[in-house]
């Protein structure tokens, strides 16, 4: 049976404890589209680096909540602007790429502009307006994503730190310059609209079932501890020292400190979605003695053996 089930709060850390409790209790032959808004909050991937992606005491002062998904992927900045989906389903029981044309073709539609895919981006005009991250326990699978539809993109440049080596990748020098809200498209569109007409044509490509609107009541706590200290910022050393290398699967950061001329608590970031485990790689570097162009070498001469760079 199909359902879209609506969240009746805006705290992240609620929110992303219902997107765990849906995808954990799904049901055979079941697919469920959940959408959600959240309050002013940075959201991490799953392996990034919070000094890396964005600049938490300005966030802290500002009021804004720094979260981490258990997903892979880029940092993104939301509001109440901001558009959430996930669809949940069980493996081999529905297909990924129909369930992201059901939000590509409802952007086209709302927009009047073409929407191509690029990578787990949508874009209009060359401009992203929509990012995709995956997950997955056991069988249980989890397609979510967040629309621009009338955020606030000054807010989002000053408050995320995208590495300069990817924006340069994109020939532009900011955040704001690379993302485009749905509203400057058509004027006349809200997330309240957006997600109606996304909920509507869930039903009309997946098959009928049922809407389930949850007030703020009936929204569990943070029972997952998605807003805990250690979640969000785990054992991270202070990000002192970065050394940062491309690989073919997304940018890569090395952040360790620096203690009497020797390295210590070493931690590899970056924001592919692939599941990889540098555990040895780290173990070889603690105490090692640093020297800047040493260990940029040694980073980009790892993800060449780790086939990392392909």
């Amino acid at each position: 049976m199909n359902r879209v089930v609506v969240s009746g709060c805006g705290n992240v850390y609620r929110n992303l404890t219902l997107e765990t409790r849906l995808l954990r209790q799904l049901h055979d032959k079941e697919c469920i589209l959940y959408l959600w808004v959240n309050d002013r909050t940075i959201v991490l991937g799953s392996s990034q680096c919070p000094w890396l992606e964005c600049r938490p005491k300005e966030c802290q002062s500002q009021g804004i909540a720094i979260a981490r998904r258990p997903s892979g992927g880029g940092a993104v900045y939301q509001d109440r602007g901001n558009l959430n989906f996930t669809f949940l389903y069980r493996r081999g029981q529905a297909d990924g790429a129909r369930l992201r044309e059901i939000v590509r073709s409802e952007i086209e539609e709302t927009s009047g502009r073409p929407v191509e895919a690029s990578g787990n981006d949508l874009l209009a005009d060359g401009r992203k307006i929509t990012g995709m991250a995956f997950y997955e326990e056991q069988d249980n699978m989890l397609m979510h994503g967040t629309i621009l539809v009338d955020a606030d993109l000054e807010a989002m440049d000053r408050c995320l730190t995208v590495s300069v080596r990817k924006l340069q990748s994109h020939g532009i020098d900011s955040v704001r310059k690379r993302v485009m809200n749905l509203s400057e498209m058509a004027g006349d569109i809200t997330v309240s609209r957006l997600l109606r007409r996304l909920a509507d044509r869930f039903f009309t490509v997946m098959g009928p079932g049922q809407v389930h609107w949850l007030k703020e009541t009936d929204m569990p706590g943070d029972d997952y501890g998605y807003g805990s200290h250690e979640w969000i910022y785990g054992e991270s050393p202070g990000c002192e020292l970065v050394v940062e290398e491309a690989g073919g699967r997304g940018i890569y950061q090395l952040a360790f400190k620096v203690e009497d001329g020797y390295m210590t608590g070493p931690r590899l970031y970056s924001d592919t979605e692939h599941t990889e485990d540098h555990g040895r790689f780290l173990q070889s570097l603690e105490g090692m003695e640093y020297e800047e162009g040493k260990m940029k070498e040694m980073l980009k001469q790892y993800l060449a053996d780790s086939g990392t760079d392909n």
